[in-house]
């Protein structure tokens, strides 16, 4: 059997109804990906997830999903138990309240088939919800990305596209609400950056992003919460809680890598 070549990796905790619309955005996705020669699988992590949540994902998605509960209470911890499951050569991360521009996978896909070592990102997010703006992506292999800008703002979100074995070893850390640290995804970025890991957006790429009050995010906002501290070298000086997992899945198939 040929390579699962890409694992779709849905995160889901309260979205509600929303969290079909994001299903089908993924699937148009996918249907593309497949057309193109790309065999696709999705991995559906409920993660504290309420019963509307649960029950549009598991009717939408039946048997054509790997559908995970967990208990993690935290939107990285919940990616990281995603790569874990996933048996792809590469990831690719959506919110249960997100969408996806349908050439997302094939023109991600396409980057890192030149670019094997970078994370890929949209060209764009169109933000709507509590808030609205266009937030362009940075590549950090530009004259122009000044990678001290990462110390007082961020430059990527976590709908992000990588090789599976990348986000192994680079997992996400569990934001603490209660000690001010959060935003997830803004201290992933700056380990990576500091581990030389170049970050790049897609050409011809959107991502649609749902603003929220009371998401994890909005609650670090409001508690003027920041992201962990990195050390020069883009260790954590506090360590990830990913601890007694079972052995992550290896990938099905040839990589290539």
């Amino acid at each position: 059997m040929s390579a699962i070549d890409i694992s779709v990796i849905i995160t889901a905790h309260g979205e509600g109804l929303l969290a079909g619309i994001s299903a089908c955005s993924a699937d148009s996705a996918i249907n593309v990906a497949n057309a193109a020669g790309l065999r696709c699988e999705t991995v559906v992590v409920l993660d504290r997830a309420d019963s509307v949540t649960t029950d549009v994902l598991t009717c939408h998605y039946g048997d054509r999903a790997r559908i995970l509960e967990t208990r993690e209470g935290d939107p990285g911890l919940a990616r990281n138990r995603g790569v874990e499951a996933a048996a792809g050569c590469h990831a690719a991360f959506l919110d249960g309240d997100d969408l996806w521009s349908e050439n997302w996978l094939v023109e991600a896909h396409r980057l890192l088939a030149a670019r094997p070592d970078i994370i890929a990102h949209s060209a764009c997010n169109i933000v709507f919800g509590a808030h609205s703006m266009l937030w362009w992506h940075a590549d950090s292999e530009s004259s122009t990305c000044d990678h001290s800008y990462l110390e007082w703002m961020n430059y990527w979100d976590a709908l992000a596209f990588a090789r599976r074995a990348l986000l192994l070893e680079n997992p996400f850390v569990a934001n603490d609400l209660k000690r001010g640290y959060g935003h997830e995804d803004w201290h992933w970025n700056q380990t990576t950056v500091a581990r030389g890991i170049p970050h790049k957006p897609v050409p011809e790429t959107i991502h649609f992003k749902r603003r929220r009050t009371g998401s994890q995010s909005d609650l670090v906002d409001r508690r003027g919460g920041l992201p962990w501290p990195t050390s020069k070298g883009g260790r954590e000086e506090e360590p990830t809680s990913l601890t007694d997992r079972p052995k992550p899945r290896p990938p099905s198939g040839n990589c290539g890598q």
